[in-house]
């Protein structure tokens, strides 16, 4: 009766001490080009502290390719088909409503600010609708202000948008191209070259980031600078839920520890360098840069007050029912970031 028993006991403490040394390895679908920062200063030290912090229990493995469609990456994660990705909210249009937010005109220039206030609203006010079900966020981020690059111009006033064929990038941008007498045109960054470079389209609103990362410079004759920003875009990262939930306690707080406003205010930082890199290369391509006079500002704001009583709009019908408050606090809270990180 003792060699069971003993032969039992050893048994159970093999398998315990194997469950315990067990790794998990989560998926992770990336579109973005290896040679992006985002890549090297943002997803690959986060992977590494993910590693770090869970004493190599739980470990990201970047897949060699990108699962599924760059706008279908939510439903990738959602449905399981990988465990994380970058995902561009606006990419799904009617999904995310209240979240929307982000995408409004004229919320500030600073890409660091917007994103912490996003993420800390989205938390506080947000979160509870549930817009990322099954896909949970573990970092929110805004690309910062964006503005009108166009080959033709100078876009020096309002008028000088009837007609202009514009790239967006989500329903609010396409509101605000249309109520300034453009055409826009819904197409992921990722055919951005093409679009651009074969005359498709006359220009973008967007990040001023992407104008060299997709290297359209020189298609670029003009950029059309409004303080604030035009409008904006939110990216998430995204992971699986249930296969959050598989992780131990221990592992899924230590997780957390580099995840959440951690990885906001590192991907704000990279975007302030990014932006104004992009902004650099138009002008080292022999671009112009106009900053928008105070008059057109003006215009500007009363042509596109319509976009943010849409936004309340829909986030009551989302059941946001002090959306004006909640849309009023975010733009407290950017300038309050914004406030902070310039004694820094």
């Amino acid at each position: 009766m003792k060699l069971p028993y003993a032969f039992s006991a050893a048994l159970a403490f093999a398998l315990g001490a194997s469950w315990a040394s067990a790794e998990t390895v989560l998926r992770y679908s990336s579109w973005i080009p290896a040679t992006h920062p985002m890549t090297s200063e943002v997803c690959e030290p986060w992977a590494a502290e993910v590693e770090r912090v869970t004493e190599g229990r739980v470990k990201i493995e970047v897949l060699p390719k990108v699962v599924g469609t760059v706008p279908t990456q939510f439903e990738v994660v959602r449905d399981g088909l990988v465990d994380i990705a970058l995902i561009v909210d606006g990419y799904s249009p009617g999904r995310f409503k209240v979240n929307g937010i982000v995408e409004l005109p004229f919320l500030g220039d600073s890409a660091q600010a917007i994103t912490i206030a996003y993420w800390r609203i989205h938390e506080k006010h947000l979160a509870k609708f549930g817009e990322y079900a099954n896909a949970v966020p573990i970092g929110k981020a805004a690309v910062g202000a964006m503005n009108l690059a166009s080959g033709p111009g100078p876009i020096d006033s309002v008028d000088k948008f009837a007609g202009l064929k514009i790239r967006v990038p989500n329903a609010t941008s396409s509101k605000i191209v249309a109520d300034l007498g453009g055409a826009p045109v819904n197409k992921p960054i990722s055919e951005m070259y093409e679009l651009i470079s074969t005359g498709v389209v006359d220009g973008m609103i967007s990040s001023l980031e992407t104008i060299k990362t997709f290297k359209v410079q020189d298609s670029i004759k003009n950029l059309l600078l409004a303080p604030g920003g035009l409008s904006g875009t939110g990216v998430s990262f995204v992971v699986n839920e249930e296969r959050l939930a598989e992780l131990s306690d221990a592992d899924r707080e230590a997780f957390w520890s580099v995840s959440g406003e951690v990885m906001p205010a590192s991907i704000g930082q990279l975007y302030i360098r990014l932006n104004e890199e992009g902004k650099q290369s138009v002008i080292d391509a022999g671009g112009q840069v106009t900053e928008a006079p105070a008059a057109m500002v003006d215009e500007l704001k009363t042509r596109l007050a319509g976009v943010d009583a849409a936004w309340i709009e829909q986030a009551h019908a989302a059941g946001l029912e002090n959306a004006a408050e909640v849309l009023a606090e975010f733009r407290a809270e950017i300038a309050k970031v914004e406030a902070e990180l310039a004694t820094q």
